[in-house]
């Protein structure tokens, strides 16, 4: 898939694009880069769902450097506004559904929905996670993920209705047990 690379306060970063339509961000966890969406055909399923995936290398990961960038949800507000996006869905694993998460409660405005998978830190906004009320928020855990407790999804479905959990694999990376599986429960949500 072709690449891209952007300038974002000064930092080179790398972006997968496919498809075209609402854009749909996709955010790594600490083990991976923009290629674990390739690799997994959610790239691929997003695009021929008629969405705009946009798949990014969080800075100092994968092809992109490092830059200025200790809080990863500052980096992503700032790469929507370098791409020009008012509103767009955002995808998270692990770390990166932490930095989605951060992110979305505080830029409420330019989300239309939100997927976490097997979200880190999610207590550190537990005051914050009614910002999320009448956004569209999928939650994908691994059935046995030791990383990521499910009482963090818990938190997010007692603060925000519109919540929904659906369980995907096993693992942490849950998308690696299941690509079908996951791919299938984010092209239902984003068509919902």
């Amino acid at each position: 898939m072709p690449e891209e690379f952007i300038t974002v306060k000064g930092a080179r970063i790398r972006v997968i694009r496919e498809g075209q339509g609402k854009p749909v961000f996709l955010f790594h966890g600490a083990r991976f880069t923009a290629d674990t969406w390739v690799s997994t055909g959610t790239v691929e399923a997003i695009a021929d769902a008629g969405f705009q995936a946009i798949s990014v290398d969080f800075p100092g990961y994968g092809k992109s450097e490092r830059g200025n960038y200790t809080i990863l949800s500052e980096f992503i507000r700032d790469l929507v506004q370098t791409l020009g996006v008012t509103r767009a869905y955002y995808l998270g694993a692990s770390m990166g559904g932490e930095a989605v998460l951060g992110f979305a409660l505080n830029n409420p405005e330019k989300v239309e929905g939100v997927i976490l998978v097997g979200a880190v830190g999610v207590d550190k906004y537990k005051e914050k996670l009614v910002y999320l009320s009448g956004k569209k928020v999928l939650l994908i855990w691994g059935k046995e993920d030791m990383v990521a407790p499910i009482k963090n999804a818990k938190l997010i479905m007692d603060a925000v209705p519109t919540a929904k959990l659906v369980y995907v694999g096993r693992q942490h990376a849950c998308y690696l047990d299941d690509p079908e599986g996951f791919n299938k429960e984010i092209i239902n949500f984003l068509k919902g």
